[in-house]
């Protein structure tokens, strides 16, 4: 929305080229050398020639700032050496930093320098589409240890210049109400080694907003032709994060596919929802996970599965008996007995009897099971660490006779479910009890109750567990 009286100092961050190459610690700028008095008189010259170069129009103006430009540096340059050894690594790389090449390289200095004012407040906002490519392929062992060791950042475990791209992003931003807005990988939400990214996202920031896409790009890159193949699919998430020192409030919405002919209508009608508090002794890795969450009302059956006792990691035990999950999944995740299927690639949940098995298979095949995947799990591969926080409602755990049962029936209806694919000219085979809908309807009626959703309540959450699954739009208010 505009805002009145607003002189908007907007960055994008794909100027910054390949910000590893930055140099910045939110502790240094004082030992930039800006607290010098010459030093920030040299400083300041610079950067208000700057500025009246990116406000010429001509080209004969342009070149005579660019001439300026490079005589203000010569004379910052003299006053560095001068100073020898006080004078900053960071400074000297920006004194030989041009305004303007026809090829230009990335900058080898504090990004702050490049827009320098003194006091340092920050730009409103911040926005870009970082690459998502592996550090390693810019930057050598040593190079990205002394990122990390005498640089400052802490996203370097991340190992992609995304994280670095959006730590850079945060310490450009006005620490105050600064806007950082990015396109980043999907698995900022999720991955383990994202974790050190999300909390300077939560440390830095007193909102943070994700909207998560699983976009078929359809032609968008049109001369790249293996976009064009409708099984390659980029995964994004929007963070739109505004910097403050209360604590975080984290809202997002449900993961979904995004069509080309969709766009419009997904980016109008998303709306995030508050992230559920977890309570005490919860899965570490899941309390620290952004979830997907697309409503109020699946907010609150997240809370409530979270408030539950024991979870499907305490149900895992010794011997043969196995409740066998498939490796990847899209539309749904059949848990079936293990050695049921040969044609499938599997990973397997080790249980202590057979009614454990069945307690499982109901608590998994249902909407819930898959709904906690899809807001937990990547949204693609299927991990045992994304059910391992995945509670069993207590009122199963005191009577788990029905829900063993519905375990036994969707034993029963096994050869009634099974489904054939041909990848790559290769069979696979798999389990669909949603084609058996009343019998998934009667695990999901009977797991929402026992969260406490019943009545006109768990029809509507139901309804939205069901879109989960379709991924269709929510046509929701906001």
């Amino acid at each position: 929305k505009p805002l009145p009286n607003l002189e908007a100092r907007i960055v994008c961050a794909d100027t910054l080229q390949t910000v590893a190459n930055y140099q910045w610690r939110p502790d240094r700028l004082g030992q930039l050398g800006t607290d010098d008095p010459e030093l920030v008189e040299a400083l300041t010259a610079v950067a208000e020639n700057r500025a009246r170069w990116y406000h010429a129009h001509t080209e004969d103006a342009k070149n005579e700032l660019i001439q300026w430009d490079k005589e203000l540096r010569a004379r910052l340059s003299l006053l560095l050496l001068r100073k020898g050894e006080l004078a900053s690594l960071e400074l000297k790389a920006f004194a030989d930093t041009p305004l303007y090449t026809v090829h230009p390289e990335p900058a080898r200095t504090d990004a702050r320098l490049l827009f320098y004012e003194n006091p340092w407040r920050g730009f409103d906002v911040v926005i870009g589409n970082p690459p998502y490519e592996a550090s390693s392929k810019s930057l050598d062992k040593a190079a990205v240890a002394a990122l990390k060791d005498n640089k400052g950042y802490q996203t370097t475990n991340v190992a992609d210049l995304y994280s670095l791209i959006c730590e850079t992003a945060l310490a450009l931003a006005n620490p105050e109400g600064g806007v950082v807005a990015l396109v980043v990988r999907f698995a900022i939400s999720f991955g383990i080694q994202d974790a050190s990214l999300r909390d300077v996202f939560q440390a830095r920031c007193q909102e943070i907003n994700l909207r998560a896409y699983n976009n078929n790009p359809s032609m968008m890159f049109h001369t790249i032709p293996i976009t064009r193949d409708p099984r390659n699919r980029a995964r994004v998430t929007i963070v739109t994060a505004k910097l403050g020192s209360q604590s975080p409030v984290v809202r997002s919405t449900g993961l979904q596919r995004w069509p080309a002919a969709e766009r419009q209508l997904c980016l109008a009608q998303r709306h995030t929802v508050v992230q559920p508090q977890y309570r005490a002794g919860v899965h570490r890795h899941t309390a620290r996970q952004w979830a997907r969450i697309p409503t109020e009302e699946v907010r609150d059956m997240v809370q409530s599965i979270t408030n539950q006792e024991k979870t499907i990691a305490s149900y895992r035990g010794s011997g043969e008996i196995k409740v066998a999950l498939p490796v990847a999944a899209e539309y749904f995740i059949s848990a079936i007995p293990d050695g049921t299927i040969s044609l499938r690639r599997e990973r397997s949940l080790l249980v202590p009897d057979e009614g454990s098995k069945r307690l499982v298979m109901a608590t998994l095949n249902g909407h819930v099971g898959y709904a906690w995947w899809w807001m937990y799990g990547d949204g693609m591969d299927v991990k045992l660490n994304d059910f391992a926080a995945l509670t069993v409602p207590d009122e199963w755990v005191e009577n788990p006779q029905p829900a063993i049962a519905l375990g036994q029936r969707l034993i029963d209806a096994m050869p009634e479910c099974g489904v054939e694919i041909v990848i790559h000219g290769k069979l696979w085979q798999n389990v669909d009890f949603h084609s058996k809908r009343d019998l998934i309807a009667e695990i999901d009626r009977l797991h929402l109750a026992a969260l406490g959703f019943t009545g006109a309540a768990q029809d509507k959450l139901l309804a939205h567990l069901r879109i989960m699954r379709s991924s269709s739009s929510w046509r929701y208010p906001a």
